[in-house]
């Protein structure tokens, strides 16, 4: 449950922590040496108790002075973070050199509901899905102290994912979702989102592997899988800018094995979900209706460019899986050092030093980048580093573009790169520490040693030019109707409780 002036709001949950998230400063957990009284640095040294200037002598014994900076003291726990053990990295990553897949890319907000509804309704065994969290298109996730809705509203959901999800339970599809525990509360006589889920049989589970979970995924009856960039909010499917990919074929198999190892222990590590209310049998009888569920699918808002309709695409080509945080900075590296010509990078936030620092190197010794960025980022925070990130490369002479400046996407939330104009990368997280951490593999829990924050995030690289011709031709669709970058006048940061409610549906 998100606190903003004392009071609890869990609306914005499914991409306000999200995004928060993705950005949480990498700092080390151990406190200061309880020994050191003080830290001397800066042209002085310790001496005994104190610190004198580095050009004297210093002629007292060994004291609590201790020489350089005090370490920084811990960020605060985060709301949601109830990882309780080290969590150990594991999954190496999937690389098939000759993959026979079939890859269907798709965008918010053109084609994101009816690919990933149809996604949903072909499901006839299982199906697992990972999202941050649950915010309801009917005001059924919002709230305080508490958050719910009556029955009868929640039953008629406007979010078509929510009624698809029913339907696919009501057929016997058994079904699990691993999200993020941010101990919202069920106002008495209402109902939320999990709950009604819960009572028709799907099991959720609360995330507790690491910090956060930041992926946005399904696997279907253990032959398809979809990742990508899009949360469950109204805003993320139907105003943001988001791309993904449904991936199935002939050698899903090794595809399978990965995803469900990895969401396996996630899975057993969750916490379940518990419903804490109890309703009346009329209430019942309203909540477990078998009936089919219909729902709409709206569409997009009016823009300049609108992807074309998701198609499949058959590859034998070179592919890579990797989740995050298992060695997926070194990763990503590998595969960015490979890059010769061009760079083309669509993401909603750069906020990595590291990263940052190869785009510049990447400039420098000549490769052509492309660079689209989202006009605005939620929270202060991811803002302002995002911001001396861009403005160190615009110094350099690298151009920047900044989407959105006709209000059609009130996010460009998208995560992906196309590396010598072949190799296409999509990602369930930012360029941020915390989805591409590195590290010794070993990420212990908050208050010990090494902490820092971390998410559980996909990524997916795929080397087949017919697929990176769809995400290429988004980029450059939404370039052709972008501006340079400029540093933004204003920050978006901590919204006030009056005016949350009206700030919704512009979050990522």
């Amino acid at each position: 449950m998100l606190v903003v002036g004392g009071k609890k709001v869990a609306v914005v949950l499914a991409v306000i922590v999200a995004a928060a998230a993705a950005a949480v400063t990498v700092m080390a957990a151990a406190a200061a040496d309880p020994s050191c009284c003080k830290y001397c640095s800066d042209g002085s040294k310790a001496c005994g108790d104190s610190c004198i200037s580095d050009s004297n002598t210093c002629h007292q014994p060994p004291g609590c002075a201790c020489n350089g900076t005090a370490p920084p003291s811990p960020p605060s726990d985060p709301s949601y973070d109830h990882q309780t053990k080290t969590y150990h990295a594991q999954f190496k990553p999937l690389e098939l050199s000759s993959a026979d897949l079939t890859i269907t890319p798709f965008f918010s907000p053109d084609h994101s509901v009816d690919t990933i509804v149809d996604f949903i309704s072909k499901a006839s065994k299982t199906l697992d899905i990972i999202t941050p969290s649950f915010s309801s298109w009917s005001h059924c996730s919002s709230g305080s102290p508490c958050v719910g809705c009556k029955v009868s509203t929640c039953s008629g959901e406007k979010f078509p994912v929510f009624q698809a999800i029913l339907n696919a339970a009501h057929r016997g599809v058994s079904i699990r979702i691993i999200t993020n525990d941010f101990g919202d509360v069920t106002c008495e006589g209402k109902i939320a989102p999990f709950d009604f889920l819960s009572l028709n049989g799907v099991k959720v589970g609360m995330y507790t592997s690491t910090t956060f979970t930041h992926s946005k995924f399904m696997m279907r009856d253990s032959n398809a899988a979809s990742i990508s960039s899009v949360n469950w909010s109204r805003s993320s499917y139907m105003k943001n800018r988001e791309a993904g990919a449904n991936i199935e074929g002939k050698d899903m198999a090794l595809v399978i094995d990965f995803l469900t190892a990895v969401y396996e222990r996630d899975w057993e590590a969750t916490r379940p979900y518990n419903v804490t209310n109890s309703y009346s049998a009329s209430d019942m009888a309203i909540i477990t209706n078998p009936a089919h569920r219909d729902f709409d699918i709206p569409s997009g808002p009016d823009r300049p460019y609108v992807s074309p309709k998701p198609k499949p695409i058959p590859i034998n080509a070179p592919f890579k899986l990797w989740t995050s945080p298992d060695f997926s900075y070194k990763a990503l590296m590998s595969d960015l050092q490979a890059v010769k010509h061009s760079f083309k990078l669509y993401i909603y936030q750069v906020t990595d030093d590291r990263l940052c620092d190869w785009l510049l190197d990447a400039h420098k010794r000549g490769v052509n980048i492309t660079m689209l960025v989202s006009s605005e980022i939620y929270g202060s925070g991811d803002q302002q580093k995002a911001s001396e990130c861009f403005e160190k490369l615009q110094a350099k002479g690298l151009v920047i573009h900044r989407a959105w400046q006709f209000g059609f996407y009130m996010y460009n939330h998208q995560k992906f790169w196309i590396a010598d104009g072949t190799r296409v990368s999509f990602s369930t997280g930012n360029w941020s520490p915390s989805d591409f951490p590195g590290g010794d593999g070993a990420y212990p829990p908050y208050g010990e040693p090494g902490w820092q924050s971390v998410n559980r995030d996909f990524n997916v690289r795929i080397d087949d030019p017919a697929v990176a011709k769809v995400f290429d031709d988004v980029i450059m669709g939404d370039w052709s109707n972008s501006t340079t970058w400029h540093p933004p006048h204003h920050h978006a940061g901590a919204v006030s409780m009056t005016n949350l409610f009206d700030t919704i549906e512009q979050l990522p």
